[in-house]
């Protein structure tokens, strides 16, 4: 058989036969990484892809033998893709105007069909119900059988024309098939979808390009001051979460992750870092303090005074660290009279207790004297006694 090309969209491809007894050439066409098949009947030239498309149509098909409903949707899916599947009224007029014309049954099986009487019309392969508005033919669907559950094209030149009629499915019509040419590869991230002169990638969410290729981008983001991210992945595009970080004593105002939208915004505003703050100092009695800064936050140092006529005692600065605590105790201020007091009253204790520490010490120094000199006067004595001793044994 001898079959037209057509070039059709990403959802289905389709081709028909033209004429059984015309000559057919076959060409093959690389365009922007597609190509194309152009079949030649007599001079008549058909093209299924045009320069402007880089992914292939469907194509329809069909054959004159005649075969019950399932028999001719057996032949589609082993020589094609499946039995004819139309989407809107547009496709139902083309795919008549590519069909040969027939006065008379039999005509062609299309793939809509139902199980029951009371069912709907369902389309094979997508599940779809749709039925235009003027796609029966006059008194039809009649059921004239009970059991005329599949559905034929008239494809004569009267006012039924591209009509639909319902039929037994035992009844002996002609195929029409269509070739799709999307596949697992069509589109990386979506949906390959295919109509009459066009195919097209229906991009997931978050991706875009004539294939879905590649992930919608988000606007870069500013590394926050005394801070900063790390993303998944090391880019900034669809399902990328950044997370952020502060810097030691400084504490994260804010979420501390956004994540890329499909959209290209991300899903909240950036946090920002803030210094940790410490305890406020209060002022000493009798003193002040001044701080490096205005806030007495990380890294702020105050340097501690007293007023004339007293001085520090302690350090007379202190720091605030980064985990809000200062570096030391606050300092105090003592009166200057004070200190000349504690030294006067230290010296009369030294001078009216140091007669007393000689005599005791003197004391000690006599009695360990005495001590040792009655040890020395009864050393003679033993050893005169341990001499008669060893004489008497003797």
């Amino acid at each position: 058989n001898v079959f037209s090309k057509i070039p059709r969209s990403l959802s289905k491809p389709s081709t028909f036969p033209l004429k059984r007894s015309c000559q057919s050439t076959w060409t093959l066409i690389f365009i922007f990484g597609g190509f194309g098949f152009q079949t030649v009947c007599w001079n008549s030239l058909t093209s299924c892809s045009s320069l402007a498309e880089t992914i292939l149509c469907w194509t329809y098909h069909y054959d004159n033998k005649r075969m019950n409903w399932t028999q001719a949707r057996q032949w589609c899916q082993s020589h094609y893709t499946d039995m004819v599947v139309i989407q809107n009224q547009t496709e139902n007029d083309y795919l008549v105007s590519i069909l040969p014309r027939r006065e008379s049954s039999p005509y062609f099986w299309i793939g809509i069909t139902r199980n029951h009487k009371n069912e709907t019309w369902t389309w094979i392969g997508n599940n779809s119900t749709w039925i235009g508005n003027n796609s029966w033919a006059e008194n039809e669907p009649n059921n004239n059988y009970s059991t005329e559950f599949c559905v034929e094209i008239y494809t004569n030149s009267g006012t039924n024309r591209g009509k639909w009629n319902d039929e037994k499915c035992n009844s002996l019509k002609s195929p029409a098939c269509y070739k799709t040419q999307c596949n697992a590869t069509s589109c990386e991230r979506g949906r390959c979808q295919e109509t009459i002169n066009s195919t097209r990638c229906l991009c997931e969410r978050g991706f875009e390009g004539d294939r879905c290729q590649t992930a919608v981008e988000c606007p870069l983001l500013d590394q926050p001051d005394n801070g900063y991210y790390i993303c998944s992945g090391g880019n900034q595009t669809f399902n990328t979460t950044c997370q952020f970080k502060c810097n030691p004593g400084f504490l994260m105002i804010g979420s501390p992750a956004v994540t890329c939208g499909d959209t290209r915004v991300w899903s909240g505003p950036t946090p920002f870092c803030s210094a940790v703050e410490c305890p406020p100092l209060s002022k000493p009695d009798n003193g002040n303090n001044s701080c490096s800064g205005k806030n007495q936050t990380f890294n702020t140092t105050c340097q501690f005074k007293c007023d004339p006529g007293f001085f520090v005692i302690g350090s007379s600065a202190v720091t605030c660290g980064d985990t809000g605590f200062w570096s030391g105790p606050r300092p105090t201020c003592t009166s200057k009279f004070m200190r000349s007091r504690k030294s006067f009253i230290t010296i009369f204790i030294i001078i009216f207790f140091y007669p007393f520490f000689i005599l005791i010490l003197a004391s000690c120094v006599l009695q360990k004297s005495g001590i040792l000199f009655l040890i020395n006067r009864q050393q003679p004595k033993q050893r005169l006694m341990k001499k008669k001793e060893k004489k008497n044994k003797n």
